[in-house]
Formats: C-alpha cells, structure tokens, sequence
C-alpha cells in the first residue's frame, strides 16, 4: 500500500491519543525507526499496512472494525484538508473509476 496510509496512520494515533500509544505500536511491529514505513513515495507490502493496523487496534485496546471506521473517518477529514484531495479528485469520480 502507498505510504501515505502509513503516515495518515501515525498521524491518528498521535493526534488523537499521544505519542506513546505510536511507540507501542512501532515496538508490536518491530521497527526501531518509524521512518522504515513513513516513506510517502515507497509501495508496501499490504501485510505491513494489515500489520500496522492491528497493533494499533491492540494498542488502542479496541476492536479491528472500530479501529477500522476511525481511520477511515480520519483518513478522509486527513486528505480533504490537505493537498491530497485534488489528486485523488483526478483519479476518477467514483470508487470504481478510481
């Protein structure tokens, strides 16, 4: 997955819950550096992207799917208010035209 999800990812967790749960999360998925997975230019394997998300569900102490929605929720506030949205915009109108 692009590392923009990544970076949306910490983005959340720091935001929202502080920058302890982040290190937590880095520690379940055994990256000293978090740099390693921020990479907005670098494609990752999805299973990193799947790794990710569950540590920080585990992390959060709350279920996948919530876990899940609340990142959703964020990712879309996330690119909406930043550059993002003019990109996706090109992309296509529509979910399967993207």
């Amino acid at each position: 997955m692009h590392g923009l999800i990544h970076i949306v990812l910490k983005e959340l967790v720091v935001s929202e819950f502080g920058k302890e749960p982040w290190k937590q999360i880095l520690e379940k998925l055994d990256v000293s550096d978090d740099k390693d997975i921020l990479d907005a230019d670098t494609q990752y394997p999805d299973s990193v992207t799947i790794a990710a998300v569950a540590a920080t569900a585990e992390v959060l102490q709350v279920p996948l799917d919530d876990a899940l929605r609340l990142y959703g929720a964020f990712f879309a506030d996330f690119v909406h208010a930043g550059s993002h949205s003019r990109m996706l915009r090109a992309m296509g109108d529509t979910l399967l035209a993207f």
